[in-house]
Order: C-alpha cells, then sequence, then structure tokens
C-alpha cells in the first residue's frame, strides 16, 4: 500500500521516526497529485514550555483546480497503523491512483487529512499559532529534492501565513503521538 506525505512527511528524519525499518531519500517518491491543496489549518494541542497553545500544521483540501506536490511512501499495514498515531486528529482518506499525474501506482494512495470541523483551526481563533520548527522541517526536506519544480509547488506554503508564527520547541500534549511523532519508533 502507498502513503501520500504533504508535509512533515516529506523529511526523510521526521518521517524516519514513524517507522522501524531504515528508510532512504529514495523511499521518498515526489509527486504530483490533482485535485488537492496544501493549506494551513490542521489543529494540534502542542506545548511551548509552560503554555500550551492550539498549533496549526499543514493539511489538504480538495481542489479540483489544484495540483498538489508531496511524496509517496511504500508502506505496511503495520506501519500504518503507527503512523495513525502520529497523525491522530487525521482522518485516513484514499486518494485515486489515477490522480497521480506524473507516476504510475498500482494501488490507490491513503492520506492523512483533517475532516472534523472541531480540529481546523479558523482565521481569528486565539491561542493559536504555526509552530516555526515545524515550518523549518518542510523548509529544510526541500534541500534533498533535485527537482525544482517540486520545490516550486511548496512556495506558496511559505508566503502569507494565516496564523501567527512561534518560535521555539513544542511537544504534542498526547503522550503516543508525542512519541510517534519526536522520539520515534527505535528503541
Amino acid at each position: 500500500m502507498y502513503l501520500f506525505g504533504f508535509g512533515s512527511l516529506i523529511n526523510l528524519a521526521s518521517a524516519q521516526k514513524s517507522f522501524k525499518r531504515a528508510l532512504s531519500q529514495d523511499d521518498l517518491i515526489p509527486v504530483k497529485i490533482k485535485g488537492y491543496e496544501r493549506v494551513w489549518n490542521a489543529l494540534e494541542s502542542i506545548q511551548f514550555e509552560e503554555e500550551k497553545v492550539n498549533g496549526v500544521f499543514l493539511n489538504i483540501q480538495k481542489n479540483e483546480n489544484s495540483i498538489l506536490d508531496g511524496v509517496v511512501i511504500e508502506i505496511s499495514q503495520e506501519e500504518l497503523e503507527i503512523l495513525k498515531l502520529r497523525e491522530k486528529n487525521y482522518s485516513c482518506i484514499t486518494i485515486k491512483s489515477t490522480d497521480v499525474i506524473n507516476k504510475n501506482f498500482d494501488s490507490d494512495l491513503i492520506a492523512f487529512m483533517t475532516t472534523n470541523e472541531k480540529k481546523i483551526a479558523k482565521i481569528g481563533d486565539v491561542n493559536t499559532y504555526i509552530p516555526n520548527k515545524y515550518i523549518d522541517v518542510v523548509k529544510e526536506a526541500l534541500k534533498n529534492y533535485d527537482d525544482d519544480d517540486f520545490v516550486k509547488g511548496f512556495e506558496k506554503t511559505f508566503t502569507n501565513y494565516p496564523f501567527i508564527l512561534k518560535e521555539g520547541s513544542y511537544i504534542f500534549t498526547d503522550p503516543v503521538q508525542n512519541k510517534v511523532a519526536r522520539e520515534g519508533m527505535k528503541n
């Protein structure tokens, strides 16, 4: 089965934390998907030192006029179950393999998309921030892709942020989610 990643999962070091097996950059296959766009609106409860806030992370939403850059990683059912812990507030959706416009896959893709309205940030929400360290994770990953078109597909992601950026280190307030996303699966 195949997983489509569009945010921190394009970063090899970040993705690796959710896998027991060793991943290489070659395991992250750059693709273009039609009918979706990347947006800043996925809410997660996070903690910066003593301050608990609503963190805003990347999400995807349908947009028939858009093309979305991301990566595909081949995964097992066990790996999917671990990823569900990491992406706990996202729903598993199916992206048709025919919506991948630059590669061929023998089955549809799975992606994580926030669909629960209570977990979607809205402009004007108080105590709601985009963690700068998360932005750094995604931007750092782009240095590892040779395809200028792929990198260019992320440009508007890093302009006109809809929420205030917040500096500093953070953790997810859910301990299981934090372990999978931050500490990793390896003992």
